[in-house]
């Protein structure tokens, strides 16, 4: 029975000659998580920059502080 359903779906797949299912599945599944996939990872990678900005900015600002306002 197995074997009988796998033959059919060959054949189904076979007799669609005009769309191949390997471009089907690029258009509607690979190609939009590929672009999610983009996304998030330019969005992480800005969010990582602005942190270590922000971590330089804070290092320097404490850096001030501490020689203005803790003379030991």
């Amino acid at each position: 029975m197995k074997t009988e359903l796998i033959n059919e779906f060959y054949l189904m797949q076979r007799s669609r000659a005009s769309v191949d299912y390997n471009e089907m599945l690029d258009d509607s599944v690979y190609t939009p998580i590929r672009r999610v996939n983009k996304k998030m990872t330019t969005w992480i990678c800005e969010r990582g920059h602005m942190l270590m900005d922000l971590e330089v900015r804070l290092n320097s600002s404490m850096k001030h502080l501490r020689k203005k306002y803790l003379k030991f």
